[in-house]
């Protein structure tokens, strides 16, 4: 089988949908959106919550060491804005499932929760 180099820029703020699109699409995923012109684009995938997420799986990358601790003050700090309620109440809000934006930005950088305490409010990574 002959194998082709492609390269495509994605804007940084669009990076997490485009993973989700390209696991999906690896998958065998029938179901993609359709590129045709006016077609419906998921709200999960493309609202605003993707690219404000996008800024942790930018910071993780960044990180050296094999563990990162972060407090919801920093991650609120990284993202621009606050944490939604949800995630200071649901420890289900750091699963690290490719279904939600906010997991996506982490696993897509090659991380995964490995604790959140959200009595102590701090989220502990781990690479993956």
């Amino acid at each position: 089988m002959d194998h082709v180099e492609v390269k495509v820029w994605v804007p940084e703020a669009r990076l997490t949908e485009f993973y989700a699109l390209m696991g999906r699409w690896l998958a065998g995923d029938a179901d993609l959106p359709s590129a045709r012109r006016g077609a419906r684009r998921s709200r999960r995938a493309s609202g605003p919550s993707a690219s404000s997420y996008a800024a942790i799986g930018t910071h993780l990358a960044d990180v050296s060491e094999g563990e990162k601790t972060l407090s919801f003050d920093e991650i609120e700090s990284i993202i621009g804005r606050a944490l939604p309620a949800s995630a200071h109440r649901h420890r289900a809000w750091w699963a690290n499932t490719d279904t939600h934006s906010q997991a996506l930005t982490w696993l897509s950088a090659g991380w995964k929760v490995e604790a959140a305490d959200l009595d102590a409010r701090e989220v502990t990574f781990v690479r993956d």
